[in-house]
């Protein structure tokens, strides 16, 4: 079973035309399963109008009395409702795992019989080797890989070389995913009184020993971001082929910002020696706010400074224009994707997404000045915290002996027990 795409037409089978005992015809609306009655009307407009009333008011169809929503029900309510308040990839995201691993177990079920018990059993299965078996692709030469569970004997031809015992595994965060996935759903048919308590909250897996907790807080693996040498080769391949990627890769190096907010950059954001981050493109090109909903203003280093003002001279835009694009609208996203993946091939360079150009930024500046809050407030983090739980393997400790600081106390007067050991010096980044 799959969501549809949220559709606000009227379903008509809810609206019947009646004769009354004094031969009068009327419209009734069967509103029973909103939690309205049977409310009748003269006209059939009225009718319309009311039902449409009811589906608004009741999200969707789902009554916060009713007992009976299944699941699929509460989950395309939720994604209609949620349209306006969540990012487009939050919401595919969602949409997604839930039509692919959610709703095939629990779409037909109520969502009052689905307990913890059920989402635990879920998410193991989810965790387990799923079997896989190798099929004749529409190139009769080439085998493509599916699920055992999906082979039609029917319609599909078996490849003669089988590997024995071949299988995939969904990776950890695909399952978070699907939890988070169906977790929402919950939450809203609580918010909707239609259960007491969402069953995906208990449904944690077991207490992890230390060592396995500490290991999974590193997010970022260090080799994600770009070695020196890769980022030479990557700038001087765009140079030559590419400057206006060359232009967008060398902002993300020295600007740390994400993909989409960088594509949303116009020249009224440079302010100085600054870089106003206000805004971030989407992958339909629609300027929607940044990820985390703030705005922040980025030291810009005097080469990324240089690299700007060549590229607003040879084009000649003005303040609304955006820097990268047409000057009307940002880059496409998969057309810079494209363009991205052929200059990573002809350099040479394997295993990085452009979002790793952030990492990039966030890593080496930490290395370079070892202010936390500092890098925190280049890359938007609210919360140093949250800088340190992705980045602190890039503070690598060195042997000087920092206990010796303590003694400055009583040779400067200062009141502070510890000199800072680093000052970042004017708003120029290191990174």
């Amino acid at each position: 079973m799959s969501l549809p795409e949220w559709d606000a037409r009227t379903p008509m089978d809810h609206i019947r035309k009646i004769v009354q005992l004094s031969g009068n015809p009327v419209w009734q609306v069967n509103g029973r399963k909103f939690g309205f009655g049977r409310p009748q009307f003269a006209t059939k407009e009225l009718a319309e109008a009311a039902l449409a009333d009811m589906i608004r008011k009741r999200g969707g169809g789902l009554s916060p009395g009713r007992r009976d929503v299944t699941f699929a029900e509460q989950a395309e309510a939720f994604l209609a409702h949620a349209a306006d308040g969540l990012a487009e990839k939050t919401l595919r995201s969602y949409r997604g795992h839930l039509n692919n691993h959610v709703l095939p177990q629990f779409g037909k079920r109520r969502v009052t019989e689905i307990n913890t018990p059920m989402i635990k059993s879920l998410l193991h299965a989810k965790r387990q080797p799923i079997p896989t078996i190798k099929i004749v692709s529409a190139d009769p030469k080439k085998s493509r890989v599916i699920d055992a569970a999906d082979f039609d004997a029917a319609t599909m031809k078996l490849w003669p070389e089988q590997d024995a015992g071949a299988s995939r595994k969904l990776s950890s965060t695909t399952v978070r995913l699907i939890r988070a996935s169906a977790s929402v759903v919950f939450a809203s048919a609580v918010e909707d009184r239609i259960i007491d308590r969402n069953p995906v909250t208990d449904a944690r897996v077991s207490r992890r020993s230390r060592k396995a907790r500490a290991a999974s807080n590193i997010a970022v693996p260090k080799e994600r971001p770009f070695s020196q040498a890769q980022q030479d080769a990557l700038l001087a391949w765009c140079g030559e082929r590419d400057q206006e990627l060359h232009d967008f890769i060398f902002t993300l190096l020295r600007l740390g910002a994400r993909p989409g907010e960088a594509r949303a950059l116009r020249w009224g954001d440079i302010v100085g020696d600054k870089v106003l981050i206000e805004e971030s493109a989407t992958d339909k090109n629609e300027i929607t706010e940044t990820k985390t909903g703030g705005k922040r203003a980025v030291d810009m280093s005097p080469e990324l400074r240089d690299v700007l003002r060549l590229r607003q001279l040879k084009r000649a835009a003005t303040d609304t224009d955006y820097i990268f694009g047409n000057g009307v609208t940002p880059l496409a996203v998969r057309g810079l994707g494209k363009r991205f993946e052929l200059a990573m091939r002809e350099s040479g360079i394997t295993g990085h997404v452009m979002y790793d150009c952030r990492h990039t930024f966030a890593s080496v500046l930490l290395q370079r000045c070892r202010d936390v809050v500092y890098v925190a407030k280049m890359l938007g983090h609210s919360d140093p915290a949250t800088t340190l739980k992705y980045y602190s393997h890039f503070l690598a400790s060195s042997s000087r002996a920092y206990v010796d600081l303590l003694d400055t106390t009583e040779k400067n007067g200062s009141d502070l027990a510890v000199v800072p050991n680093c000052t970042v010096q004017g708003s120029e980044n290191a990174a």
